[in-house]
């Protein structure tokens, strides 16, 4: 029996959510025969998937559950994991289900400027595909890696991170109960972020001063405009936002950049930005992000606090 998991959407057509009530209980769907002894001998004739392969096997390994996946040469192996024979790139990945004689799975050729073909898809589909080999069916009904579909950000029935994240955290409650009645064994808990990012942030606007402006309680800031971030090529087609930058000031120093009128760049990147700002009497705090073209502001900002005295 061979099963498939498939890339539905873009990651500009995410699906809304699902919300998930806690307490539920686990909705897993267990189908093929388990593997004598739980450990599972494979073979990777994909050697351009072998990072998302690390990813994948790591992740049921921790899981808790009875089972080790286990790297074997091709004479040894009791599941073989090679490229789908007549398409470079596919929306999809296949597996046989549970214990048979030639397990297979069978994935796309690694293609970094596809957003259906690239690495973190793939750690997603391998994973959900070494799923399937343990006895593991489609989950219809709760969030699962084992959901029958998904994206880079994450199975189709799961809450999605930001649009510069994927999904690093593989596995669900539901997938490690799943493996855990078939294979018996204890829970581990499912250590790291559920999402990871897919680049480095922007860097921090630089060289923040201030100068006075002969008006009143209105003062010039400038700052220099960082480079671009160097965002995935299978991230670029999906670029809707000019890079912009966020100014800010309080009294106190403020801390979250979306809750500001994000502003144009006018000059290019290297070169200084000016702007100005009318700042009260007193110390105020003034706070510069970068915003890259997902929105993304720069993982710090530049600070500047400024002490306005009234003239006599």
């Amino acid at each position: 029996m061979r099963t498939k998991w498939v890339l539905l959407a873009l990651l500009a057509s995410l699906a809304a959510p699902f919300l998930l009530l806690a307490g539920a209980a686990p909705a897993y769907v267990a189908e093929g025969a388990p593997w004598p002894g739980g450990v599972i001998r494979y073979y990777n004739a994909a050697p351009d998937e072998a990072w998302a392969l690390q990813r994948a096997v790591d992740a049921w390994n921790s899981s808790g559950a009875r089972i080790k996946l286990v790297a074997a040469p091709a004479s040894k192996a009791d599941v073989r994991i090679e490229h789908f024979a007549r398409a470079r790139c596919t929306i999809n990945s296949e597996a046989t289900v549970g214990y048979t004689r030639n397990a297979q799975i069978w994935i796309f050729r690694r293609d970094e400027a596809s957003p259906y073909c690239n690495t973190y898809v793939a750690v997603q589909a391998l994973a959900h595909e070494f799923g399937h080999v343990l006895g593991l069916g489609h989950e219809i009904h709760a969030c699962a890696l084992m959901n029958p579909s998904g994206t880079v950000q994450g199975p189709d029935l799961c809450p999605k991170g930001r649009r510069w994240q994927w999904r690093c955290r593989l596995l669900t409650t539901d997938d490690v109960a799943g493996a855990i009645a078939i294979y018996g064994g204890e829970a581990e808990p499912q250590r790291g972020p559920r999402d990871c990012d897919l680049y480095r942030g922007i860097a921090t606007p630089a060289q923040l001063r201030v100068d006075s402006t002969g008006v009143s309680h209105q003062f010039q800031f400038r700052f220099r405009r960082p480079s671009p971030a160097a965002v995935p090529a299978f991230l670029s087609s999906d670029v809707d936002l000019p890079e912009s930058f966020v100014a800010a000031s309080s009294r106190t120093c403020p801390s979250e950049p979306h809750t500001f009128q994000r502003r144009a760049w006018d000059v290019a990147a290297g070169e200084t930005e000016r702007v100005s700002l009318v700042l009260p009497s007193g110390v105020s705090c003034i706070r510069v992000w970068a915003v890259d073209s997902f929105g993304r502001p720069s993982d710090r900002p530049a600070t500047l606090r400024v002490r306005v005295i009234e003239s006599s």
